[in-house]
């Protein structure tokens, strides 16, 4: 694991700023997550399309739905991107 350094001639106070800065953040995109996830949830219902399948390229795009199952691919691509960002921050250690 690599280590990023930073100078500040508060080391303690600059710690709890960061601290409960990545906390926020994470609070923030688990949020995100959740509601995303429920979007899909309801696109893929909505739709009646399995989203794993459908993110395997195995659902066909009839010309009625077009739109909508690309609405439904964006939303699990930020679904994906959110939870890759959380798992960074949970891996996070701020070092003393």
């Amino acid at each position: 694991m690599e280590k990023i350094e930073i100078s500040t001639p508060e080391p303690d106070k600059a710690r709890l700023v960061l601290q409960e800065a990545i906390e926020r953040h994470r609070q923030l995109l688990t949020q995100s997550v959740v509601r995303t996830h429920e979007r899909v949830k309801q696109l893929a219902s909505q739709l009646q399309v399995d989203p794993d399948r459908l993110s395997a390229g195995e659902v066909p795009h009839p010309e009625g739905q077009d739109m909508d199952l690309l609405e439904l691919e964006g939303e699990l691509e930020i679904l994906r991107h959110l939870r890759e960002q959380v798992e960074t921050l949970e891996r996070l250690t701020l070092c003393p």
